[in-house]
């Protein structure tokens, strides 16, 4: 039986395939994606390899369908193919698909911000909810029951959770407005 932190999570696998599928986001956000904290080794492991094939400097091709074309030949070249398909596999929803080719370039830039800062809020939370674990075995306590209570809430209300910005999609041809 897997456990829960065996398979990569939907966040993570998504915040990859955005790279993979527009590398051009690493001209703006290297030093972002090196310091993001990632739970799966797998996931670690194809973060540095898309930084050592961007460093290559073989993504900087004109056409961004072109750019993703080498970036995946690339990881596909340093034996991370199984890596790539696992995050394919990560992914169970269409419903972010400006991380998919094919987005205009601000569709993909909104929503790798709220890709990156619902991750970061999330593992700032899993930090506190362990704190806060410790805090009521050391002390069994109505504040600490509370204090872990309400990270779990917390935690819970990131779940799923999808911006609503609004106009996203019109550049991308897919936000049609009702009349």
């Amino acid at each position: 039986m897997r456990g829960q932190r065996s398979a990569m999570s939907r966040r993570e696998a998504l915040i990859l395939q955005s790279l993979i599928n527009h590398p051009w986001l690493l001209h703006d956000h290297l030093e972002e994606v090196a310091a993001l904290e990632l739970a799966r080794p797998e996931a670690n492991k194809l973060r540095a390899g898309i930084i050592a094939a961007f460093a290559n400097d073989h993504h900087h091709s004109p056409g961004v369908e072109e750019q993703a074309e080498k970036m995946r030949a690339d990881l596909e070249a340093r034996g991370l193919g199984e890596v790539l398909q696992r995050v394919e596999r990560a992914i169970t929803t269409v419903a972010v698909w400006a991380a998919r080719p094919g987005a205009a370039r601000e569709d993909v830039l909104a929503t790798w911000q709220q890709l990156v800062v619902l991750h970061q809020k999330t593992h700032a939370l899993l930090r506190e909810k362990k704190d806060a674990e410790l805090a009521l075995a050391e002390e069994t306590s109505e504040a600490n029951l509370a204090w872990l209570k309400d990270v779990g809430a917390r935690l819970d209300s990131l779940d799923g959770t999808e911006a609503l910005i609004e106009g996203f999609g019109e550049l991308s041809g897919r936000f049609r407005k009702s009349v």
